[in-house]
């Protein structure tokens, strides 16, 4: 399965239309910057005229109310596991508080509190606009580590394959952390930049960071 990874797209969907085709698109979130839920609808629609099949989180610049926007829309990518074509998904929008104050921020104890019932393997790929605490993927431009410790304690205790993050746009990469790949694509921008993963059945993914607009 060819899956196309996205985020913190902040309005900007020019070039969502040179993205690749695939199976299957995930959205770690940030659809707007202080958008309303009718601009995180817009945004979901036209992510759905490419990609059918799409499932998403929000990041901490949208409205928690935008939730049900993807609820209704059948994007909305759940915070218990979900099967999709065979892979095992889970999705945690927002992020942990931060100085900013923004829309969608929780503490850590709720986050733990969700994650509490995983069991080790029992997740192939966890989509969460937070990355996880000293990942790489959550290092700020003074290299300061920003990222939540309780999606980082999940990683280390279920041990999905791929844990798929926004958040930190300097931070773009793909990192390991214990027995997972931890994929930060970095801000969607003009230039569409993106995660190409391939999954092959009984296999492992393979990831390359790319931009649709090259």
């Amino acid at each position: 399965m060819r899956i196309i990874y996205i985020s913190d797209i902040h309005g900007n969907l020019d070039a969502v239309k040179a993205l690749p085709e695939a199976e299957l698109c995930l959205v770690g979130g940030d659809f707007t910057t202080l958008g309303t839920d009718d601009d995180v609808l817009a945004a979901v629609e036209t992510i759905a005229a490419k990609y059918p099949a799409f499932l998403g989180v929000l990041g901490n610049m949208d409205a928690p109310t935008a939730n049900s926007v993807l609820e209704r829309t059948g994007h909305f990518l759940k915070s218990t596991p979900t099967s999709v074509q065979g892979l095992r998904f889970l999705g945690l929008g927002g992020a942990n508080c931060s100085p900013f104050n923004t829309p969608n921020e929780w503490d850590e104890s709720t986050a733990e509190e969700l994650f509490s019932g995983l069991q080790k393997g029992e997740l192939d790929i966890a989509v969460t606009h937070a990355p996880p605490f000293e990942s790489g993927a959550d290092r700020i431009g003074s290299g300061l580590a920003v990222g939540s410790k309780a999606v980082a304690d999940m990683v280390k205790r279920v041990k999905p394959a791929l844990l798929l993050c926004g958040h930190i746009h300097e931070a773009a990469g793909i990192f390991r952390l214990d027995e997972t790949l931890v994929v930060n694509p970095g801000q969607f921008g003009a230039e569409g930049h993106y995660a190409d993963i391939r999954w092959e059945e009984g296999g492992k993914p393979s990831v390359w960071l790319a931009t649709a607009k090259e």
